[in-house]
This record gives C-alpha cells, structure tokens and sequence, in this order.
C-alpha cells in the first residue's frame, strides 16, 4: 500500500509539486474503463450504490465511476468534491457513518441533497509519494463502516495508482521510441544485433545503407561479410574487436572502413555491447553503425586549418618579442614552411620612405655568396632596394597588390627582369604580399620556393595571415622607433628647457654678472658641450675672459690656461672675433688644424687648444639692444660629435639671455656709480664743533641703487648751538632721493637762518613743503645742543666751570633719539604721542622736547630701517638696538657706530639706513 511521504508544511492542496504529480497522471490517462471497472468492484465489494475514481489537481476530476449519472465521468465532481478536497488535504482515509451527524459536513449540497449521507474515501498516493487523488464510495442512507472496509478500499486504491502509472509509463515509452526512431533517423546510425545462438547478423534499414544495400538484411555467413562489405586491412581489427568484447570487456568498438556498392570506400565506426539472459549467458551483441567518411574528411581539413592556425600562432607569439625587421624576416619563415617554402624575405619602409629588404636564411646565403663573388660589400642588417616596378617585391610594396607565381615562368611573364633575378636566387616559385596596416603601405612579405608551387586556397588563407601577422609587428616596431625618438627628442627638449630655465634663474639670481657667468658656464657643461668659455668686449673693444668650465673638473685648469691665451693671441679669423664681429653663431662641425693655425698664430697658444682635443665647436654671440657684447664658446670632442641643431638653438637663446643679463649688470654699475656719487654730494661731512664728537654712517639697501629717502645733517648755528637733523622720505627711488635733496636743503635754510626751536624748523619745513608744492611725505627729527650756565655745584660741568649740555628735539613720527648716558645705561629718548609726518598737515602743532647730557654721554639718531624690517618690529628692533649700545655704549664713537651696525643691519636689508651720533666731550 502507498501511503503518503512526509513533506514540508505547506497547503497540500495548492502544494506545486503535488498538482504536477497528479497532472502528469491526469495528461496519461487512456480513458475510464479501467477505472469504472475498479470502481465497481470496490462498490460491490463494500455494498455501496455509488463508487468514483477522482485525480486531484487544483479541482476534483473524475476519471471513471459506478453507479453515477452519465456526463459525471470526465468532470468535475461537484457534490463530492468537498469530501475529496478533505481527503487530499488531510492525506489519509475519511469514514462518514452519517454525514447529516457531522456539524462539519451537514451544510454541504451533497448532504442537504441526499445524495451522500455515508462516505469513505481514502487517498491515492503516486509513486512519489505526493496525493494525486481519491477512491470513494458512498450512499444514499447511513452505514457503520469497519475497518476492514478502509483497509479493503485502500488495497484497491493501490490498484488504482498501478493503473494509472502503468498508463504514464506506457506513454513515454512510447515517446522515447518515437524520438529514438526520429534521431536515429537523422544522424544516419544503423542498427545491428549478432545472434550467438544462432550466428545470424541483423542489418536494420540504415544499416545496410552504410553499405549502399538495401535492408533489413539477415547475414549467415559473417566471414563472407567481411570479404564482401569490409577493407582487407580492417579485417583483423573487426575479429580483434568480437574476441574482446566477447572475451570479457562486453564492449565492442572498431573503426573500418566499408566497401560501399557503388565501387567507393566509406570509414565507418561501429560500437556494440553484449546482452546475458536470465542465466547471465551471452545470447546476442547489440550495436550500432555510423558512417563518419564525411566527418573524418572535415576533421582532417579541422587538422590542418589547425595546423595553419598553429603555425600562425606561434610566429604571432614570436613577432610580438621581435625587436628588429631582420628577425621578423626569420621568424615568418617558420610559418611558411609550412607550405614548403625555402626561404623569405622582407622589405620595409624607414621612417625617411626608403625601402629596405631583410633576408632570411637560405636567402641571405644565396645573396652573400653572389656579393662575395662579385667583389661587393653588402650592408650588414638590410640592403637598400630601388624603388622602381622592375621586380615584385618592391611593386607589392609600393602598389599594394598580391602577386603569386607557381613557377619561375610566371614571374618572368609579369616581371621580366625575374629571367635574370630567379636562377641567382634558385626561385621557382614565389609569392610577394603587401604590408598593410589601416589602409597605410609599410612594404611587403616574400616568401619563395625552390620548386614549382600551386597555390590553395587554403595557402593563400595562410599567406594572408602570416603577412597580417608580420604587417602589424613592423608597424609595432615603426611606431616603437619613432615613439623612442620622440621620447628622445622630448628629453632632450625638457633637458634644453630645462638648461634655459636654469640659466634664467641664475641670471636674474644676482647682480654680480662675474659670478652669474661662471655659474651658467657649469650649467652649459655637459648640457650642450665638454668644455666652454664665455668673453665679454670691453669698452675698447677687445675681449676679456670672464668664464670658463669643463665636464672634467681636473681640466678646468687646462680650459682656463686657453682661454687666457686665446684673448691675448687670437686673430681676426678666430671665432671669438668672427661672432662678435658679425653677431651669427658659427657653427664647425669638424675642427680642422688649418682654421686653429689661422685663428692662433702662436704655436704656444695653439698647444693650449691641442691639449684639449677639440674636434668640433660652437660659438654664439651675447648680445643686447642689438649690439655684441661677448661671445659664448663650447667644444665637443670625438666621443660626443658635432652640436645637434637643437642644441645650437639652444646655445643661441643662452647667448642671448646671457648679453641681457650683461646689459642690465653693466647699467645697474653705471647706476651705481651715478647714485653714489649723488649720494655724497647730498651727504657731506659732518662738521667738529668744540665739545662735540660727531659721526655719520649711511648704508643703502642691499637691492637697487645705492639712492634713497634717508639722510642726515649736522650743522653749527651763529652762536655755537649745533642742529642736528636726520630724516626719511617715504619711498625708495630716485623720486624719493629728489624730495630728500630738497627737505634737506630747506631744513638746511631754515634752521640755520631761522633760530627757532626744533618744533618751530620742522613747522617752518611742513609750510615751505606744502607752499612749494613738494608733495611728499617724510619721518624726521630736529635736534639742537646747547650750552647753558650750570648751578655751580661742578657736577657734569667740562671743567667745573658751570655751564650744562642740553638737547632739545621735536620728532616728526620719526623713531625716537636714544641716549648713551656715562655709566652705560641706556635711555630711549620717546616722548609717547608721536607728532604728524611732514607733509600731513602743516597747521597741527608741533611739540618740543628737552633733557640734559653730562659729559661723555652719546645721543643716536637713526632711520627706520636700523631697526625694522620684515622679521622683526619697530618695538623688538628698539629693544635690540638698546641692547647693542649697552654692549658697546664705552666704545669709541667710530667703532659703536660700526659695530651698532654690523649687529642690527642685515646684508638683505630692503631699507636704507642713515645714522648721526654725537658724543659730549
């Protein structure tokens, strides 16, 4: 009996795999008549009027009856499809005494109808253990069923199932013959079966068809057979194959080929197995036949397009580590000895259009021994051919066209200058194929061969595929070379822009043009040359060495030693001369001893030449404003070679920013003298009063002209009273040094001649300023030492006599006075609220300030620039400046002033700085 297996919960009527099982049986069914008949022998076993078989897919279906009305069978159950619909869902047997009993069941039509009042159902269980449906019977009136009723009804549902399985069973059987019918059909297999009882072979149909008969055929005489249908070669592996399979394996294979009945040979494969009866005896081998002439023909052709492909593939895999034409040459060849060819050839195009032929072996040996013979030199990596149509190598290369010649005859017909070239060459045959990547010619592939040669189409196919192979690899090395000359050329053009970037910086590095010079001489060295030299005309027009180097500092001397000799004895036709003479650059590729004892008359200094092994050199002009004003030399010697153009390009543009640079060196010194000669005349000596010591110091700042708006001065009124005064006009030009010559000279006037206070002149100074419309801005402070009757106590007296020194002063935003008192210490002279800069506004009042001085003390008037700059404020550079005169505040008043400044100014100052100081004697 089957029962139900069990499965995951889940709805066991909507469970997919129980629908499909029961579906699979429905689709199988052949039609009721089996099932009415075991539905009748269940109710008449049980007593029922009624009996049904019903398959459950997603409704109850009934598929044969006892006892139902006509039209029920083949549909669905609508009155007792509930109680089918409870067994299926529960799994097991339902037995209803009286289902108007059963508040569970009472409602439902079959029982209201009276048409079911008992019931007993159980379940139909497929072979797979899934519910496919139910066998029920039922009445019209109420029973006690027993349990040998279920029992009995479910031993007839087990017949049920076997039925219905028995029924899917057949029909795919069926299905499975037809399509196995159908394939054999269409793959040509026969089928043979050997009766070992009885020693007769069956042919079906398409068996004897392999051997052009007509079938089914029954053979008795199996070595008559094989004498009539199989080769004679093939006879000993047929036996072979029987006595194995026979003799234990029970598997027969074998390859022969058949004597078809129209006279040709068909290879065949034949396969087998030997069937055992009951006993395990053999009684029969079953096998079958196929005919795989056409399938061996294709697989041989497969083969050897394989064999193409391969050889084409390897010399791919080789072409791509090929780095130079002449090996491509070689390795095509391996890939055309497939075909049987000799020897090969290729021409390709160089980057200037010249084409250029590579020789395998074979051909390169042929062409060496006729060169050899003839007394001619060949080129050692490839020979340069015309370009001309005379020959079919250079007509593929140039024309593009494919030209195949089986014999010598053909080529001479098409080329006749091959009547002379193919018997040096042992050619017969030859085949000249076009290079061609994306439309562009690069040359072409020749291969040849020492017999007569027809070409397949199989061996054009692999011609072409070799010569893609070996187009795309000459392409690959064209592009590499011309890659690595542009990644040369790129290098070389970043080292020149480089070099000029370089000597940019270290011409505008400084204004010393000396040490600018030497300096891009060690950049010139090794960049453009092994050695060089750099002159420059001095204003009498001869010329002065100024700079030399060599890329081997050890001969630096020997540069430096020529060079000297070469300004004191060189001639008119030395290059120095010639470049400045016409400012163009001369280039000598080749320095010959005739232009050295030309261009130095003296044998001493053409030794100093020699001694540096020049053999080619390069001279470019400095020049500026379009004038000469120097010459820049490089040599090569015989391991570096002639100047390329881009270096001589190069070479120029450092000429020409080095006679810059010159220029602007030599206006700064003609600057520089100017502005120092008017700096001293705008500020004289100081004077010597009587009791006073004065000193002055003036720096420029470390960049420009030595000119600026910082100045002092000192003076003796008509009385003895000394001014004293030093001031800042804001700006660092030539503007500000006009305005400063002009405050001073006012200051100058108005102090002197005025006798006011120090607050009064700098009033006096704002209005003549504003009233002579100077418009400028300026820091300054006035001061006046006088002396005065002292209160007869002797104490800071010059000689006891009673008189005092007093300094009075007025401060226009200026940095305060400081004072060195006589027992060191050090007073900063600030009065807090500082008065307005000149040039402000004249009307606001200015404010005198005074103190008195002992003997021996130092007042110090400064400028700005003493004390501030970028790194430091004016309140830490006070306290600096404090410091220093207490350091040195009991030194002679030179060397404070010295020594104040070698501590607090520093050599890349960017501000002037003017310094007074007075010490009372």
């Amino acid at each position: 009996m089957n029962v139900p297996q069990p499965f995951p919960a889940v709805d066991a009527l909507q469970d997919p795999h129980r629908v499909a099982a029961a579906r699979r049986l429905f689709v199988e069914v052949p039609g009721p008549a089996a099932y009415d008949r075991l539905s009748g022998l269940a109710a008449r076993l049980l007593g029922a009027g009624r009996a049904k078989v019903t398959l459950f897919t997603v409704r109850d279906i009934v598929v044969g009856g006892h006892g139902l009305p006509p039209g029920v069978v083949g549909g669905r159950a609508f009155l007792t499809g509930a109680f089918s619909e409870r067994v299926v869902a529960e799994g097991r047997a339902l037995a209803v005494p009286d289902a108007r009993a059963d508040e569970t069941l009472v409602a439902l039509p079959a029982v209201t109808s009276g048409e079911v009042v008992a019931y007993l159902g159980t379940p139909l269980v497929s072979a797979s253990g899934r519910v496919v449906g139910v066998l029920a019977v039922y009445d019209g009136a109420p029973r006690s069923w027993q349990d040998d009723d279920v029992a009995l009804l479910e031993h007839l549902a087990d017949s049920v199932v076997a039925e219905l399985e028995l029924a899917a069973a057949r029909s795919a059987v069926g299905a499975s013959l037809a399509r196995l019918d159908v394939a054999l059909e269409a793959s040509a297999v026969g089928i043979w079966e050997y009766d070992l009882r009885s020693g007769v072979l069956h042919w079906d149909e398409r068996c004897a068809a392999v051997h052009g008969l007509e079938g089914p055929l029954e053979i008795d005489d199996i070595d008559g057979m094989l004498a009539e249908r199989i080769h004679a070669e093939d006879h000993e592996a047929v036996r072979a194959a029987m006595t194995e399979a026979l003799g234990g394996s029970g598997e027969y294979a074998v390859e022969a080929r058949a004597l078809h009945a129209d006279g040709t040979v068909r290879w065949t494969v034949s396969r087998g197995r030997v069937v055992r009866d009951s006993r395990g005896e053999r009684v029969r081998v079953l096998g079958t036949v196929v005919d795989v002439t056409d399938a061996r023909a294709e697989a041989a052709r497969r083969m050897a397009a394989v064999q193409r492909a391969a050889a084409v593939a390897e010399v791919a895999a080789q072409l791509a580590n090929a780095t130079a034409p002449t090996e491509l040459a070689e390795i095509a060849l391996r890939g055309a000895r497939v075909l049987g060819a000799s020897s090969s050839a290729l021409a390709a195009f160089d980057g200037a259009g010249s084409l250029r032929l590579h020789l395998a072996r074979g051909l390169a040996d042929t062409v060496a021994a006729a060169a050899a013979a003839a007394e001619v030199e060949l080129p050692p990596d490839a020979v340069l051919i015309e370009l001309d149509d005379e020959l079919p190598t250079q007509y593929a290369a140039r024309h593009g066209e494919r030209l195949l010649f089986g014999d010598l005859d053909e080529a001479v017909a098409r080329f006749p200058k091959m009547a002379e070239v193919g018997p040096a060459l042992g050619l017969h045959a030859m085949a000249a194929l076009p290079l061609r990547v994306e439309g562009r010619l690069l040359g072409s592939f020749v291969v040849i061969w020492d017999t007569d040669h027809a070409f397949a189409d199989d061996d054009v196919e692999l011609l072409d595929a070799l010569t893609a192979q070996i187009a795309l690899s000459v392409s690959r090395l064209r592009s590499e070379d011309e890659r690595a000359a542009a990644v040369t050329a790129m290098a070389e053009a970043n080292q020149r822009l480089q070099l000029l970037a370089d000597a940019g910086r270290v011409l505008s590095g400084s204004l010393d043009i000396g040490d600018q010079l030497e300096r891009l001489a060690d950049l010139v060295v090794p960049a453009l040359a092994d050695w060089c030299w750099i002159v420059v005309t001095e204003e009498q027009g001869r010329l002065h060495e100024v700079a030399w180097a060599h890329r081997d500092p050890a001969r630096r001397d020997d540069v430096a030693e020529y060079v000297h000799a070469m300004t004191r004895g060189m001639s008119d036709e030395h290059a120095a001369r010639v470049v400045t003479r016409t400012g163009r650059p001369l280039v000598i590729p080749e320095l010959d001893a005739e232009r050295i004892d030309r261009s130095l008359p003296d044998p001493a200094d053409r030794d100093a030449l020699l001694r540096l092994a020049p053999r080619s050199a390069l001279i470019v002009p400095l020049v500026a404003a379009g004038r000469v004003i120097g010459a820049l030399g490089t040599a090569n010697g015989a391991e570096r070679g002639p100047h390329t153009p881009g270096e001589v390009e190069t070479a120029v543009e450092v000429g020409r920013r080095a006679g810059l640079a010159l220029q602007a060196a030599r206006l700064y010194e003609q600057q520089r003298d100017l502005a120092d000669a008017l700096q001293h005349s705008m500020l004289t000596a100081p004077p010597r009063p009587e009791g006073y010591e004065i000193v002055v110091r003036y720096v420029p700042a470390s960049e420009g002209a030595e000119i600026g708006g910082d100045w002092y001065d000192a003076f003796v009124r008509p009385g003895g009273a000394v001014v004293l005064a030093i001031g800042d006009v804001v700006g660092h030009d030539r503007h500000a040094a006009a305005a400063m010559g002009q405050l001073r000279g006012l200051l100058r006037g108005i102090g002197y001649a005025g006798g006011g206070s120090p607050a009064e002149v700098l009033t006096g100074l704002d209005h003549a300023a504003a009233g002579l419309a100077l418009a400028t801005m300026a820091t300054a402070v006035v001061a006046r030492l006088e002396r005065v009757p002292g209160d007869g106590t002797g104490d800071g007296t010059r000689d006891g006599a009673g008189e005092r020194t007093v300094l009075h002063w007025s401060s226009a935003g200026h940095p305060p006075p400081v004072v060195v008192l006589p027992h060191g210490s050090v007073r900063v002279l600030d009065p807090g609220a500082a008065d307005l800069l000149l040039g402000v506004d004249p009307a606001r009042p200015r404010t005198d300030h005074q103190c008195e001085l002992p003997v021996g003390s130092t007042v110090l008037l400064y400028t700005d620039g003493l004390v501030e700059r970028r790194d430091r404020d004016l309140d830490a550079g006070t306290a600096a400046l404090v410091a220093a005169l207490t350091e040195y505040g009991d030194l002679p008043l030179d060397r404070l002033c010295d020594r104040v400044l070698g501590r607090m100014f520093l050599p890349d100052a960017e501000d002037d700085v003017a310094l007074l100081a007075v010490r009372v004697l």
